[in-house]
């Protein structure tokens, strides 16, 4: 039937209607009433159904039937709204849904357009935590001076964290970047404030912030960001989450204390499930005091990675971090003098398992095989020794129905107290704070400390070799030695009187002399045992070699290291 041209109104609206009811038009054979007052609205009828349909530029878009959208006055307002985002390549379909389910034209306007950049690839929340973390940080960056800086797997799993896994990011999954404003950062920033996740607050501005930056700067047509203002760098971190700036560490006196009672007390008191302090954990403290490293890179430490040191001062080695653990993402060696080679061969041989970390983990889960300590345990060590509750919620409602009760509730004993708290990472402050006390140079603290400040100046190295890399120049394995064997020597002096504080007047047992199967002996540090023990040893391979046949140069050498290694440090025991 042919297009009838007529300023549709309400009789040809009815006429259509009963057409659809009596089904009397085919989809080959429509009846079409073609707007004169609209030239690009069309209401057609087939088979069972009439709606109104707009033509515009060989693109065929249906609004709806009459009883959608309504007189032909309705139909001709949506037709020119519907031509206008034609014209400027937005989704119309998208935008004639909208309307139909009853969202304003201004609203059903942004939902077109936020279609249409879906369509183009544009970039939502996801992709752009993905693009940010999985792509950029995951790989190597080189800046304008050509320093290469290697990825750090554990910010690229923190960036995920705080961007994606939280509750309160959820909501912005879907959301596309250009849709997004400072107010939307803003409520999950405050979210997380009310909830009392300070830090959580804090770090997803921070790399909302860099993931946005990253976008706009890199793919910002990509990203939906062309052309847009950095709104983003409006969002401010609230004040109530900038942690205050640390005023006390422990001194040196008071690292000493916690050294001991680490040792002392394996089993916290007043704890239902008796759990003794692992070994290595105990070392792991040690460590980290007598080196002043980060955990996240100090616990990684491989055995393979402990090294001699040619041409260094006798007992001493040199243990090695491979870029890829460091927070400046450069490979970092540390001369450490013989008592302190001496504690990691105390971790190594404490452990109950083969594992090729000097401070394996005491429990492997998720089908591990073997893994490193995490940085968390010596963290938790210091705050057993607090008398921190094993479970603090537990805890808590235990504590609050004894009072209800009236019932006397046992608190824990806390055995740091008169010490501030403190991490591990104040170790580096109480390190570099004795050293300018010794009048240690301060680049030889920066080079130990592996401070951002202190730069080589060199090209970035990738397939060296690791013996290559822990004994380059850069390293200045000298300069370290000079702030490590002041720092250590100190540390090691105050353990002692420390110790001394604790021991009896007299009666005390000897050392231990024999390590297999056998504690240390509390009353004597325990880098004075093994120092026994090592001194023991050389004795009985000194006079084993005696009985061989020797000739007379070889005897008397041997007579020599026998009589020096016949002395007995009666301070020690």
């Amino acid at each position: 039937m042919p297009t009838h041209r007529i300023r549709i109104g309400a009789k040809q609206i009815k006429e259509a209607k009963a057409a659809a009811r009596s089904a009397e038009f085919s989809t080959a054979d429509p009846l079409i009433f073609a707007d004169t007052g609209e030239i690009n609205l069309k209401l057609r009828t087939q088979g069972n159904s009439c709606a109104w349909i707009v033509k515009w530029n060989g693109k065929t878009v249906t609004l709806g039937s009459p009883d959608q959208v309504g007189d032909a006055d309705a139909a001709r307002m949506m037709t020119r709204e519907v031509v206008a985002l034609l014209r400027a390549k937005k989704d119309a379909k998208a935008y004639v849904t909208a309307r139909l389910s009853g969202e304003a034209p201004k609203k059903a306007a942004d939902t077109a357009a936020e279609a249409t950049e879906r369509q183009k690839g544009r970039w939502d929340w996801k992709e752009m935590v993905r693009q940010y973390a999985d792509i950029y940080l995951s790989n190597p960056r080189t800046n304008s001076r050509g320093e290469t800086r290697l990825p750090s797997m554990e910010t690229v799993k923190e960036a995920k964290r705080y961007l994606l896994t939280f509750e309160e990011t959820h909501h912005l999954h879907d959301r596309l970047l250009s849709t997004l404003r400072a107010g939307d950062l803003e409520e999950v920033r405050n979210a997380f404030f009310r909830k009392g996740r300070l830090a959580a607050s804090r770090q997803f501005v921070a790399y909302s912030k860099a993931a946005l930056t990253h976008a706009r700067g890199t793919d910002s047509r990509e990203a939906g960001l062309e052309g847009s203002a950095y709104w983003w760098r409006e969002v401010k971190k609230r004040q109530e989450t900038i942690p205050q700036a640390k005023t006390r560490f422990p001194t040196l006196a008071e690292t000493a204390r916690v050294l001991y009672l680490a040792e002392k007390h394996r089993v916290m008191s007043d704890r239902k499930i008796e759990r003794v302090t692992s070994e290595n954990s105990v070392c792991s403290l040690w460590w980290l005091a007598l080196t002043g490293q980060r955990a996240s890179a100090g616990l990684k430490l491989l055995k393979s990675n402990i090294l001699p040191w040619p041409n260094g001062p006798e007992g001493w080695q040199v243990v090695y971090f491979p870029e890829d653990t460091m927070k400046g993402r450069k490979a970092h060696s540390l001369p450490i003098p013989p008592r302190v080679a001496l504690l990691l061969k105390r971790s190594i041989e404490s452990s109950e398992r083969e594992s090729v970390y000097v401070f394996p983990a005491t429990r492997l889960e998720g089908g591990k095989t073997d893994a490193h300590l995490s940085r968390s345990t010596p963290r938790l060590l210091i705050q057993r020794l607090r008398g921190r509750p094993a479970d603090p919620k537990a805890f808590a409602l235990a504590k609050a129905k004894a009072e209800k009760d009236g019932e006397e509730f046992k608190i824990p004993v806390d055995l740091l107290e008169g010490i501030p708290d403190f991490s591990t990472h104040d170790f580096r402050t109480t390190f570099a704070t004795e050293c300018g006390n010794l009048m240690v140079r301060g680049d030889a603290v920066s080079a130990v400390l592996d401070h951002q400040s202190v730069s080589t100046g060199e090209a970035p190295r990738f397939a060296a070799a690791i013996t290559r890399q822990a004994y380059d120049f850069s390293q200045r394995l000298e300069l370290k030695a000079v702030a490590m064997e002041a720092w250590t020597n100190a540390l090691f002096a105050a353990v002692d009187e420390e110790w001394k504080r604790h021991r009896p007047r007299m009666g005390f047992p000897a050392p231990t002399s024999r390590k297999d199967g056998l504690s240390f002996n509390r009353f004597v540090p325990w880098y004075s045992t093994m120092e026994n023990w090592e001194k023991q040893e050389k004795m009985a391979k000194a006079k084993a070699d005696l009985r061989k046949p020797q000739s007379d140069g070889q005897t008397l050498k041997r007579l020599g290291f026998a009589t020096e290694a016949d002395e007995w440090d009666e301070e020690a025991s």
